[in-house]
């Protein structure tokens, strides 16, 4: 997984990972890794002291170490247990092989043993429908699948049956709002419970962002978050983006989070956006099928830059989230590595 982190040379890096672990910004998740004499160490953002920034590859760590041999499942499924996980709120989500779905509650079980803050584990059935939503089903811990998620000091409440909400976005988020300047207008095309949208509205000095989703439940939350957030230049609305952005004003950026079936929608976001604003398209696809996806940007009709290509996180053992930067140039469609 890709991460913002720190650069500095191995002599320097246990004095700078106790300070970044008591600024709060060390990321537990990922693995710290070294190249020659450099180390690099991944945080949740940029500190605020001098120091030597970077985006790098990272190794996640194991959540909750100590777990598998609290399993109680046969010896032979035991190299099938999961090494990690996606952790929104005090959930744990949870996705098991087949062989090990006769012994999901054990597992469940454990994972609540191994861990202090872990509250519910769910079983993860898959993404369905149009809406995004989760089939979960919980297998341990308090029977419940609301929680609140915190990430780079903002809190969004959401329930995990009824909405879609990833945790390994958060970087990602921080790096689009990081680009934002003063007084843009920004659409927030498939926005669910508002994570983009309010990591945008506290972390920059966007103008307007407009925030859609056509899932009643996440506008709903979406709703409760800007309030709790702070984030009074969110706006809300609930319908279909599609038929909903005609009604918006030109944007200076278009984020467009459903990485199935964004492409879909590509055309009408270049008619909204602004020339020289610049669509951020998300697509799962096998590394072998993104040029497939460039091409296909290409052949929207219009004069763009695709000004980066890059891997968020893996998805699937042969699948990745890919992100698109897309700027409406005006001129000649052409691709910028």
């Amino acid at each position: 997984m890709r991460s913002l982190c720190v650069v500095v040379p191995k002599s320097e890096g246990e004095f700078n990972r106790k300070k970044l672990s008591e600024l709060g910004i060390l990321r537990t998740d990922l693995k710290i890794h070294g190249q020659d004499d450099i180390l690099f160490i991944p945080v949740i953002e940029e500190p605020d002291f001098d120091i030597v920034m970077g985006d790098a590859e990272f190794e996640e760590v194991e959540l909750f170490p100590g777990y598998k041999e609290l399993a109680d499942v046969p010896k032979e499924l035991k190299p099938l247990l999961p090494t990690s996980f996606d952790v929104v709120g005090d959930i744990c989500v949870l996705k098991l092989a087949d062989e090990l779905l006769p012994h999901a509650a054990k597992v469940g079980e454990a994972i609540v043993k191994a861990n202090s803050n872990i509250k519910t584990v769910v079983l993860d059935v898959g993404v369905t429908g149009e809406l995004r939503t989760r089939n979960v089903e919980v297998i341990a811990g308090e029977n419940r699948t609301t929680t609140t998620h915190t990430e780079y000091g903002l809190r969004f409440e959401l329930d995990i049956a009824s909405v879609y909400f990833s945790p390994r976005l958060a970087h990602e988020r921080k790096r689009i709002a990081d680009q934002v300047g003063d007084r843009e207008i920004v659409i927030d095309m498939f926005a669910g419970v508002g994570p983009f949208s309010i990591m945008i509205a506290r972390h920059s000095k966007a103008d307007k962002i407009c925030a859609i989703d056509l899932n009643p439940a996440a506008v709903e939350f979406l709703k409760q978050n800007i309030e709790k957030n702070r984030a009074e230049n969110v706006e809300p609305y609930l319908g279909d983006a599609d038929q909903l952005l005609s009604e918006l004003p030109k944007a200076s950026r278009i984020i467009m989070n459903l990485p199935h079936t964004a492409l879909e929608f590509l055309d009408k976001a270049l008619t909204k956006v602004m020339l020289g604003g610049t669509i951020h398209l998300y697509a799962i696809a096998e590394t072998s099928e993104v040029d497939k996806i460039e091409k296909k940007i290409m052949d929207s009709g219009f004069g763009i830059l695709i000004s980066q290509i890059r891997e968020v996180h893996t998805y699937s053992p042969t699948q990745s989230l890919f992100v698109f930067d897309i700027v409406k140039s005006g001129g000649t469609t052409h691709i910028k590595f």
